[in-house]
């Protein structure tokens, strides 16, 4: 129990410092009147510079420990709906605009290795790996409440309501389900990968307005991260000891 206020200020420390790159970075590139795919994002690079040296610093840290584990069959199979949400993503959103490839690669690679990067690590890394010892329903809950939190700083940005109502929705869902394919995977890899993908395909794509395709996606996040929960929770009950009858 004494170390619980500890605990929550590294958790409010990490949203804080999260939130201070994000507006920073976005009153740059407001100021600044950015339109480079990169540039957009260089407030983010000494972020995502330094948590790539603590973590390279880090001895047995627990994010990247076991990658491979991530490619066995049966934890791929885990990760199969959310590619499947990636095509429904493009679909919904009248597929992908015309653009140069080269554009289309500088979108790519800072969307994986700067923007997902920073949130996975940070959500799904850091935050998981401070409440995970409190059991993994608090810490599904808490690290994916502060990422929906997070998105809704587009609001600041100049982003509608209604989209700003329905990417926080999305984040929070999304955060739950990624939190929860972390925890069982073991490897944050897939969720960096996917948290990626899942940008670039929005930037890239003709439309980034809600739709009904959308809509669509909500629902098939709220019935598969109930699919997760109750796994992780039969998981979590079958190394709980039988309490003992003796007297």
């Amino acid at each position: 129990m004494k170390k619980s206020p500890k605990m929550w200020w590294k958790i409010v420390g990490l949203e804080l410092l999260i939130i201070f790159f994000f507006s920073v970075n976005g009153a740059y590139a407001s100021i600044t009147n950015q339109t480079n795919a990169f540039l957009m994002y260089l407030g983010l690079v000494p972020f995502a510079i330094g948590i790539a040296i603590y973590l390279w610093r880090s001895k047995g840290n627990p994010y990247f420990k076991d990658i491979g584990r991530s490619f066995k069959q049966d934890r791929l199979f885990l990760w199969a709906p959310l590619i499947l949400l990636l095509g429904i993503l493009v679909i919904g959103n009248g597929g992908i605009r015309e653009t140069s490839f080269s554009e289309v690669l500088l979108v790519f690679v800072t969307q994986l290795l700067i923007v997902a990067f920073i949130e996975e690590i940070v959500f799904r890394g850091f935050m998981i790996h401070i409440l995970l010892s409190k059991g993994f329903k608090l810490a599904v809950l808490v690290s994916s409440i502060f990422f929906a939190l997070t998105h809704s700083l587009q609001l600041l940005g100049g982003q509608s309501l209604e989209e700003t109502i329905f990417q926080i929705a999305y984040a929070f869902l999304i955060g739950m389900v990624l939190a929860l394919l972390v925890i069982q995977t073991k490897s944050i890899l897939f969720a960096i990968i996917f948290h990626g993908l899942n940008n670039f395909l929005l930037i890239i794509s003709e439309n980034n307005g809600p739709s009904i395709y959308n809509y669509a996606i909500i629902v098939g996040l709220i019935v598969y991260a109930t699919v997760l929960w109750r796994k992780a929770e039969r998981k979590a009950q079958h190394f709980v000891s039988p309490v003992s009858t003796n007297t």
